[in-house]
């Protein structure tokens, strides 16, 4: 079969590869669209997967083959699999904290993933797609939990301001869940301009370029002076994440779902005299089966930040290539198998 192999940094190879082995308790699952994230394009450029796997972690699917012991899962099921396969065992799975479990297994990250013709996944790493998400709209699934376990993690209250620092897909999904929670007012800041529309699209009510003014002073301006209740960071750039400290009014809250492979500036003086609440966020888990009823049920449209959709054969030239060039204008680039 065909799959794209990470062989190291700005190395990943399309080749033939011999089709996975159906464990007893595996479901065999032919992948129809992959998303391509930030973290593969970080692991494509500073080398953080192992030589050898095969990438891909949002993404839908149909099981075409299940194992003797598989029971809750049939042939042409549609699915898409989770972002993790907790231990179980560990302090933090049995305190409910599966998203840093201490020996979690990670599809397409720490195991072979969807950018491929074939993929063998758990049988309990799976959740089944309605009728109402298709395959394009499901490989939205993982992102979106993303977004909501970063709002789960925090004290929002309907009515609150948000500032969504970064407008790409998980920007864009946190915009749009966000305003579904009651924000009474969400601004969007990006410097790339086709990225920006896309978060006036979605319902920004105010959308801000810093490479073109500057982000603080509008801030200030647009808040008489207070600042907003949340940030949502999610550049995982230090320059804009150090800066959320200016923008956050006293009190609020400052959510950190970008990850920056930098060290960030941060300013505990300010931190602590205004008293501010600075979260971190990674995976989402638990959050799955939430993301498929936003999405089932129309709630969160993902599809128009589709701005791509490229073949396995191109996933290099026209995937990781292109989406880490600073010209790049895609919100979201799927890769149909």
């Amino acid at each position: 079969m065909k799959a794209a192999v990470y062989e190291g940094s700005h190395e990943i190879t399309v080749k033939d590869v011999p089709e996975p082995e159906v464990g007893s308790t595996e479901v065999l699952v032919e992948p129809k669209y992959v998303g391509i994230c930030g973290t593969d394009l970080s692991a494509w450029e500073y080398g953080m997967y192992e030589p050898g796997l095969i990438m891909g972690h949002e993404f839908s699917g149909e099981i075409v083959e299940i194992g003797k012991d598989v029971t809750s899962w049939d042939v042409g099921d549609r699915i898409v699999p989770n972002s993790l396969l907790p231990c179980g065992k560990c302090s933090f799975c049995k305190a409910q904290k599966f998203s840093i479990c201490d020996d979690m297994q990670m599809v397409g990250i720490t195991m072979n993933g969807g950018l491929a013709e074939l993929v063998a996944l758990p049988q309990e790493m799976l959740h089944r797609l309605p009728k109402t998400i298709d395959d394009k709209k499901g490989a939205f699934v993982e992102p979106l939990s993303i977004a909501l376990h970063g709002f789960n993690r925090i004290d929002f209250k309907r009515g609150n301001s948000v500032l969504v620092l970064g407008t790409g897909p998980i920007g864009i999904l946190s915009l749009h869940f966000a305003k579904l929670l009651g924000a009474s007012v969400v601004y969007a800041s990006e410097i790339r301009s086709a990225r920006l529309e896309m978060a006036r699209k979605a319902g920004a009510d105010f959308i801000i370029n810093p490479a073109k003014e500057s982000l603080p002073l509008r801030i200030e301006s647009l808040t008489e002076g207070v600042g907003v209740d949340v940030v949502v960071e999610c550049t995982g750039v230090p320059g804009p994440s150090s800066e959320a400290f200016q923008l956050v009014k006293r009190g609020g809250t400052i959510l950190i779902l970008g990850i920056s492979e930098e060290p960030v500036e941060v300013d505990f003086m300010r931190g602590v005299l205004n008293e501010l609440s600075l979260k971190f966020s990674y995976l989402g888990y638990q959050e799955f089966p939430e993301a498929i009823r936003l999405l089932a049920e129309d709630l969160i449209d993902p599809i128009p930040m589709v701005t791509r959709v490229i073949s396995l054969d191109r996933v290099v030239e026209d995937g990781f290539e292109a989406l880490t060039r600073s010209d790049n204008q895609d919100v979201k680039v799927l890769v149909k198998i």
